[in-house]
């Protein structure tokens, strides 16, 4: 008599911990595109094709992109990602991740967001709580690609980060396009995090003057006087929390990068471009951070 039980071990699926509804999830169709000429006649433009949505309105088109161009689903994209964080994180890790979406140009650009508050970094500060952070960003408008970040976000004040180093992966939409194996990057990127930590670390307790930290926003490329002053005063806000120290200044930068509100409001145009100019502005402090001035001061 065999008296040995076989028990069946349920593998942990992505379903258990992310939804697996989204506004973000919605269906795209490839559409010709026609332009018009004499007599109201109108000819195929058989170099470009529209990427098309419904809405409540009726469909719009998001974006006018190359016959060569591929379409990537951003439903396609999550997923894989999700089941790369099944594989390599932990069940703690996973039931308190949260995630957030976001889009602009009507859906040409979708952006979602994964902090996970049990993968977090001591940084030395009552006032900080370092949390691991993704950013997963599509497009359908033939001038993005798609993009995978890594980083991190300060969850006492939702101020995010993202430096060039924690940059996982950058695809292009067109023929031949793959996913590529999200698990190692995923991996790479939460021990890069916790390196990075050391370095917040030390900008906690890096002392600086006004003098220093108006002297670095001075040097940074393509930034108005304008723009100088609205960081300066966001410094000066941040220094009653953080001191006046590298830290204070470097939050002053993510809080311009990561919030629309105050003097650092996105201006609305029509054109619903708001989640776009955010993570745009993002990439922008990413920047910042690389500059001669910036790394002397920190250093």
């Amino acid at each position: 008599m065999n008296n040995i039980v076989s028990i069946k071990v349920n593998k942990p699926h992505r379903s258990d911990y992310f939804e697996e509804e989204s506004d973000v999830y919605f269906k795209v169709w490839e559409r010709p595109a026609f332009f018009s000429g004499d007599s109201d006649k109108y000819y195929q433009d058989r170099q470009h094709k529209h990427m098309v949505r419904m809405t409540d309105n009726g469909p719009r088109s998001i974006g006018l992109v190359g016959r060569n161009y591929k379409q990537l689903p951003t439903q396609e994209l999550c997923e894989t990602i999700e089941d790369a964080f099944v594989e390599s994180l932990t069940h703690e890790q996973l039931k308190s991740a949260r995630r957030s979406d976001s889009m602009s140009y009507y859906g040409g650009t979708c952006i979602r967001q994964y902090v996970f508050p049990e993968i977090n970094a001591d940084i030395n500060s009552d006032r900080s709580k370092i949390h691991f952070r993704v950013v997963v960003v599509n497009g359908y408008d033939g001038t993005s690609s798609f993009k995978i970040y890594a980083g991190a976000i300060d969850g006492f004040c939702t101020n995010g980060m993202v430096t060039g180093i924690y940059d996982m992966t950058t695809r292009r939409h067109t023929a031949g396009l793959t996913i590529p194996n999200l698990l190692p990057k995923v991996e790479r990127s939460i021990d890069i995090f916790y390196t990075q930590s050391e370095q917040w670390k030390h900008w906690v307790g890096k002392t600086i003057s006004d003098a220093d930290a108006l002297k670095c926003f001075e040097a940074l490329p393509n930034v108005s006087e304008n723009l100088v002053k609205k960081l300066m005063r966001q410094f000066r806000i941040e220094c009653q929390d953080h001191g006046r120290t590298v830290w204070a200044l470097y939050s002053a930068a993510t809080y311009y990068a990561t919030l629309s509100e105050g003097e650092f409001k996105v201006r609305e145009t029509g054109l619903d471009h708001k989640a776009s100019t955010l993570i745009n502005r993002e990439k922008q402090v990413r920047s910042w951070v690389e500059t001669d001035q910036f790394k002397l001061l920190a250093a």
